[in-house]
Formats: structure tokens, sequence, C-alpha cells
């Protein structure tokens, strides 16, 4: 919690300072497009790096097996970046236009600076990697946020701050960071090493689990970047107002959704274990438990979105005009989170039965979906289709994996538990924005002030109507281990 509030401190000094300008465009461009392409080998260090160490011998063999995988990972991510850096020197230099030139080259020199950041975030990933295995959680988040917070300090107290500068004090956060990481890792037996150990058949094995997961990464990747490419099509500020937008949702996925999930997996894992049956009641159960807090919160963030930006990012350079198209962004972001939730726990299912084939088909075929869909919509409907773009995708993702679960396990339910449970508590969310709208038309005091008022009275008359009308499950939910 810590770590993102700071986070988002950090951005809101950002914001004061640049607002959705053209040089914050040119910082939000430039750093998804090198976390768009460190990330292609990323999502190898969780999925094939963390099963290795979790069986690890500490032989020199297996030592050897490491520091070469480890070798070719940032050797990968190395030449990657390089590629960039040297097609990126002639296209962005090689534009005619000043406004155009002076943009992309500072989208140029923000990549550099952001590229470096980067690449030491996947050796951060690693070093992390290497303490969760010694069970060193509690350092991994401190360091985080000491770093976190040199960089915000800076920030808001260096007068006149420029993009570069912000770039550069935001990069050298994460070099202290990964510093700080090193210096923790006290085991030998994960002390990096350069190998180029690569006849070794335990090597090559590792390898050959990395590339499905890097074709699949490289695809996702796209359909990250792709929004940010086309948005700047339609102007000054589009970049930076997906930006700001995915800040304020990406705490509500990350501290409610990841959470709940997290929490939640090990037993519905249990459960089907034990019987199909029971698992699908608990999954029913779960979903509507957790979309019982998502729903209401899309429903406020609907009625008091405009508010919670102005709080958060209006002033300096951020102006009203900035929030509300912030505010537009952020509804079609949070209209998506339902649908996250239940494909969460859908994916989260088909694990727990050792089926990772089918979460990863249903994948592709939305990231395929979705670019198709962002590609031609641009043209139709203009900027409303990267808004629209996340919500397609999770509704369609959604879709299909229930239709692939309904194939293995059945109906969830027989009586449409899920739908009755839904539209219950989308009722209450309703009732629970009627009586924020009737406070919001007597009570006017300062805009933090308000916020507050109308927040703790939205909880207040949403918690009544569930006792009122869901009552009897939610004591099942709590007594439910």
């Amino acid at each position: 919690m810590l770590v993102q509030v700071i986070s988002l401190l950090r951005t809101t000094a950002m914001a004061t300072n640049f607002g959705i300008s053209n040089n914050m465009d040119a910082f939000n461009f430039a750093n998804t497009a090198m976390v768009c392409l460190v990330n292609i080998m990323g999502p190898s260090v969780a999925t094939v790096l963390i099963p290795f160490l979790a069986k690890m011998k500490d032989s020199m063999e297996d030592r050897n097996v490491l520091n070469t995988y480890i070798t070719a990972v940032l050797a990968m991510t190395y030449v990657l970046l390089l590629a960039y850096f040297l097609i990126g020197s002639i296209y962005f230099y090689g534009s005619n236009g000043n406004n155009g030139m002076s943009f992309q080259q500072l989208t140029f020199v923000l990549t550099f600076i952001l590229g470096v950041a980067q690449y030491t975030r996947l050796i951060s990933a690693i070093q992390t990697a290497f303490l969760q295995m010694d069970s060193k959680f509690i350092i991994i988040k401190v360091v985080a946020i000491l770093s976190a917070i040199l960089s915000y300090i800076y920030i808001i107290v260096t007068p006149n701050l420029s993009i570069i500068e912000a770039a550069v004090c935001i990069g050298l956060s994460y070099v202290v960071e990964c510093i700080g990481l090193i210096f923790s890792n006290r085991n030998k037996k994960y002390k990096y090493q350069v190998k180029f150990k690569w006849k070794n058949a335990e090597f090559r094995r590792l390898m050959r689990l990395t590339i499905p997961v890097t074709l699949s990464s490289v695809i996702y990747q796209v359909t990250v970047l792709l929004p940010n490419i086309l948005a700047r099509f339609f102007g000054e500020g589009y970049i930076s107002t997906m930006v700001y937008a995915n800040q304020i949702i990406s705490i509500m996925q990350t501290l409610i959704i990841i959470n709940l999930i997290s929490m939640l997996y090990p037993t519905l894992t249990r459960s089907f274990n034990r019987s199909i049956e029971e698992a699908k009641k608990k999954l029913v159960l779960f979903i509507n438990g957790s979309n019982m807090l998502v729903i209401p919160m899309i429903f406020g963030m609907i009625m008091l979105g405009g508010l919670v930006v102005k709080v958060l990012f209006e002033r300096g350079n951020f102006t009203h005009e900035s929030t509300v198209i912030v505010w537009q962004f952020l509804i079609f972001l949070s209209l998506a989170l339902p649908f996250v939730v239940t494909r969460e726990f859908i994916f989260k299912a088909f694990y727990a039965m050792g089926d990772t084939k089918t979460p990863v088909k249903n994948s592709l075929i939305v990231i395929i979906t979705q670019i198709i869909f962002l590609s031609g919509g641009s043209f139709l409907i203009g900027v409303y289709a990267i808004m629209l773009s996340p919500l397609l995708a999770a509704i369609l993702s959604t879709i299909l994996g229930y239709r692939d679960l309904r194939k293995q396990i059945g109906p969830l339910s027989g009586n449409h538990e899920m739908i009755k449970q839904h539209a219950l508590t989308t009722f209450n969310s309703l009732i629970m924005c009627a009586g924020i709208w009737g406070v919001m038309q007597v009570v006017h005091f300062n805009t933090i002030v308000n916020l507050l008022i109308y927040v703790g009275v939205g909880i207040v008359i949403y918690g009544v109507c569930v006792l009122l009308t869901q009552r009897k499950y939610i004591i099942s939910l709590v007594n439910n281990r």
C-alpha cells in the first residue's frame, strides 16, 4: 500500500509540473515503450526462473545453469535495447518539421534514459526472485519504498524541474533499488557470475520453456504499446491522460483485486482437488463476493471520479480540462473491472485443474481481437476506441473463459446464482449513487471535505442496502472457509 501511495504521489507531482503537455506525452510514451521492450523477457523470471530456483541444488552445475540462463536473458534484452536505439536514432532524428522533430528527439532522449532504468529493473526482478526464495519479503518492500521516496522528494523540492531531470531522477531511483537488492542478497548460492554454458541440457530446457513465454509476451506488449502510439495521433495530452487514469485504476487492481484473488486461490485449488461440485460453489461464491466490493467502487468512480482526479492532480499545469479528459478514460477503465475479476477467477480455476493451455489460448485470441479493434476502431470512432479497448478485451476474455470452463465442468450454478447476486449488487450500487447525488445537492464545502463526505455517505448507504437485500449471502460468505 505504501509503495502504491508513494507512486501515486510521484505521479501527482509530475502532473503538477507538466500536466498533459507534449513533454509529459514524450515521457509517458518513452517509459511505456521501454517497459514493453524489457518486459518481452521479463515474464520468464516468474514463469521459468522461479520454478527452477525452487528445485535448484547448491551445486556447481546448477549454479552454472542459473548464471548461464540469467546471462542469456540479460544479453537478449540488451540486444533488443541496442537495436531499438540504433533504429530509433534514425527514425527520431530523421523526420522533417520542427514541431515533430522536437517531440521525437525528446522522446528518443527519454527512451535512452528510461531504457537504462528499465534494464536495471530487470536485474532487480532477478534479485527479487532470489530474495523471495530465501523468504526475505520485507527487505524487498523496504528497498522499494526508500528508492521511491527519494525520487518523490527530489521531484517536489526541485524548482523549474525539466522532464529530462525527472526521467534521470526516476531512473536513478531504480538504480538505487537494484543496488539495495543486490547487497541484500547474501546467499552465495544465488551470487551471479557471467557464465556461457550454452550446451548444458538443463539450460537448453529452460530456454525451450522461455520461447513460448516470450512469444506470448511480444503479442501482449504490442497491445500495451499500440494504444499509446494511436493516442498520439489524436493530439497532445492523450498519452498522459491514459497514464494518469491507469495510475488510479492500478491502485484499485493491486490493493483489492490482486490481493483478493491471491488469498482465495489456495482455497479454490484445494476445493478442486476434493470435488468439482464443491469447487464450482466456491468459484461462484468468490466471484460474487469480490464483485460486491468492486461494482460499488465502479459506480462510485463514475459519480466521484472527477473529484478524485481533481484532488489528486488538478494543480499547477494540470487544468480542469485535463481533469475532465482523465475522468472519461477512468470511467471506461473502471467498467472493465468486474469482468477482470470474473476472468481472473475463471483462469485460476483452469490452473487449479492443471490446465495452463486454455488461458493462454484464450489470451491470444483476445489480444489479436484487441489489436484488430484498435487498428480499425481508431479510424471509425477515434479516441473512444482506445477507451473501449480494455472493456472489450475483458468482456471477450470472460465470455471465452466461461465457455471453455463450462465445457470442462458444466454450468457453475443451476439457479442463475451469479446473475441474481450481480443484479442485486448493481441495484444496491444504484441506490448508493442516488443517495450520493442527493447529498451533493446540499453539501458544499471545499473539494477534499466534499469528497470525504460523499464517500462516507456512499459506504453507509451501500452497507445498509447489502444488509437488507444480501444479508444471508454475506453470512454464508463470512462463514465459508
